[in-house]
């Protein structure tokens, strides 16, 4: 049985804020709030058009941003159900591993090995690694859980004569960064790491993350280098959450 929304939310056609979107805060603040459960079934888009006297394109609008940000899902025949959000984290932007990042928060995750090998390095990855294009590389490609819910997509490259043998050390669950720190020495110092908000196109994005064609994801591309800047690690992430940035006020340390 459908949950009717309650609460003195309205839309308000005198503003300029699209009716969708208005709907779209109402339906997520109801989730947010724990008065729309996980598994509760929304009203029909009849019985929104009823309620907030709007069209049925503006419903389904709203609707559809709701399920291409995880906070609803749809099943043929049965109506429309809140899921699981994505999954938000506050960090502040540093080089600890996703594994230590979640062990420090208590947060529960896994990690799954999708492919490892070593093949020669491709002109771009041989760039930003600072090699000769053909020379070895550790290639490792993960899937990330984190409280049961596929979280993060990764691919890393690391110059394989920094870490020889590494591949059999790599395994499900076991921390990247730190089989690197402990059983090579290498030190991570510093790097960058860019962000993009892009949508999902590939099966494999789709299927792995279990989400819906065209679901907004983060991609984050990053290079990692030691205290000498040589490049050890160069990597791209598609990531299916949220996150809150805290902000330093830099100043206090001029």
């Amino acid at each position: 049985m459908a949950i009717m929304l309650t609460g003195s939310q309205s839309v308000d056609k005198s503003i300029p804020t699209p009716l969708y979107y208005q709907l779209f805060q109402i339906i997520k603040n109801q989730i947010d709030m724990g008065e729309l459960k996980v598994g509760d079934a929304i009203p029909t888009e009849l019985e929104l058009m009823v309620k907030y006297q709007i069209s049925r394109a503006t419903v389904r609008q709203a609707v559809l941003q709701l399920v291409n940000e995880g906070y609803l899902r749809r099943e043929k025949s049965k109506g429309t159900f809140v899921t699981r959000p994505p999954s938000k984290f506050r960090f502040i932007e540093g080089l600890r591993g996703f594994s230590a990042e979640m062990r420090s928060r208590n947060i529960s995750y896994y990690s799954k090995v999708l492919d490892k090998r070593i093949f020669p390095a491709p002109e771009k990855v041989a760039r930003i690694l600072e090699i000769e294009p053909g020379a070895p590389v550790f290639y490792l490609h993960r899937l990330r859980i984190v409280d049961d819910q596929p979280f993060l997509i990764d691919h890393h490259y690391i110059p394989y004569v920094l870490c020889p043998g590494i591949e059999e050390k790599v395994a499900d669950n076991v921390s990247l960064y730190a089989a690197l720190e402990k059983d090579y020495k290498l030190l991570l110092h510093h790097g960058w790491r860019e962000f993009e908000p892009v949508t999902a196109t590939s099966k494999e994005e789709i299927d792995l993350l279990q989400i819906f064609p065209k679901t907004n994801l983060l991609y984050v591309e990053s290079t990692v280098y030691d205290r000498d800047n040589h490049p050890i690690n160069y990597f791209y992430a598609l990531i299916h959450g949220k996150f809150t940035v805290d902000i330093l006020n830099t100043s206090e340390f001029e």
